[in-house]
């Protein structure tokens, strides 16, 4: 089953990258010309942000913005296993 990444999913997936690169919040908001505060409203899925603050933070990441999607997809996919788990066993909140 296909899940849509939602926008936590997507800033799961940016902070990952971002972690993986070895940047900081400042150095990957200065790369890709997004101020700081609102890159970490993206990383903690409270903003919504277009397609060319996207394209510029993939840039900044060395990334294809679709890669991005990728990962927001797959972070939509452990978040739903994680929530099916909890229910298995009895830990919903």
């Amino acid at each position: 089953m296909m899940l849509r990444p939602d926008n936590e999913d997507l800033g799961r997936a940016i902070r990952k990258l971002r972690k993986q690169q070895r940047m900081t919040l400042e150095d990957l908001a200065f790369a890709s010309d997004v101020h700081t505060t609102y890159l970490s409203g993206i990383e903690r899925g409270i903003r919504n942000p277009t397609w060319e603050k996207l394209a510029n933070i993939a840039y900044a990441l060395g990334t294809p913005l679709t890669n991005l999607v990728r990962h927001a997809e797959t972070e939509a996919q452990l978040a739903q296993r994680v929530k099916n788990a909890q229910r298995e066993l009895g830990l919903s909140t």
